[in-house]
């Protein structure tokens, strides 16, 4: 089939005779219609209009299609900042993780170093703890008796304690600052003690640690005393040696004049 111009009808412009012929093909108009219609230039004004119609439906179409090209552009430059930031950010976390792993080495390193100091310390601390009870017994009882408070805090098992290694150490000074200052004097104390099966009333000078000189109040009785793993011993002197003894006591109380005088010592 096809579509004809009559004849005495100008020819339209090519345009809308392509037109009026596709329109003519895609509605199935047959050439014995478009030969039967008595006013051509209608169907053609017609045929125009529906070009006109579809090209601004054409472009009504392209404006929106521009329009969300647009959007779906601003929308792709969003996400490809967003997924800048983000790598950003995992990059940040990523170095901070390393950073925190590296620190996190560096304390365990520090505490493993610290518990090790911490083991020696203690064995430190529980070995000067053992060496000052042991010496304990031997020292003299005027000593013994001011540094009870503090003997008492040494720990019969150091492993057990709940004492802080200060506590401990503040014990051990303590006793080892007390017992040097005893050392480096003169200690005159009024005691009873049991010489040759006797009790006795005496007055004792304590020579530092070492040893000590006693004598009784009518100087009947004197002698001396040293140290001993288990405690103080104490010998009896007679004669010249008690006399010395008591002489010593005496002068050392201001009771006589100052002098330099012998007597027998026994110090390990």
């Amino acid at each position: 089939m096809r579509c004809a111009i009559p004849s005495g009808i100008n020819p339209l412009p090519p345009l809308l005779f392509f037109l009026r012929t596709s329109t003519c093909l895609g509605l199935g108009i047959s050439t014995a219609t478009a030969a039967e219609s008595d006013n051509p230039l209608a169907h053609a004004r017609d045929t125009y209009k529906e070009y006109i119609e579809i090209r601004k439906i054409i472009g009504e179409e392209t404006t929106e299609w521009t329009t969300q090209k647009q959007t779906l552009g601003d929308m792709i430059s969003v996400l490809k900042a967003e997924i800048g930031e983000l790598a950003k950010k995992m990059a940040t976390l990523s170095d901070s993780a390393t950073s925190a792993d590296q620190k996190r080495a560096e304390l365990n390193e520090a505490l493993d170093s610290a518990q090790a100091t911490s083991a020696s310390f203690d064995d430190t601390v529980a070995d000067l703890e053992a060496r000052v009870a042991t010496l304990a017994p031997s020292l003299p009882e005027p000593l013994a008796i001011e540094l009870k408070p503090l003997l008492a805090r040494l720990p019969d098992d150091s492993s057990k304690t709940r004492l802080s290694y200060s506590q401990r150490l503040q014990t051990i000074i303590g006793i080892l600052a007390q017992t040097d200052k005893f050392n480096t004097d003169v200690k005159y104390v009024s005691e009873v003690k049991d010489v040759g099966g006797q009790t006795l009333e005496v007055q004792t000078l304590y020579l530092g640690l070492a040893t000590a000189l006693f004598t009784d109040s009518a100087g009947e009785y004197a002698g001396y005393g040293s140290p001993t793993p288990s405690g103080w011993t104490w010998q009896a002197v007679q004669g010249e040696e008690a006399l010395a003894v008591n002489k010593a006591v005496e002068v050392y109380l201001s009771r006589q004049s100052p002098e330099f005088v012998s007597v027998p010592l026994k110090a390990d």
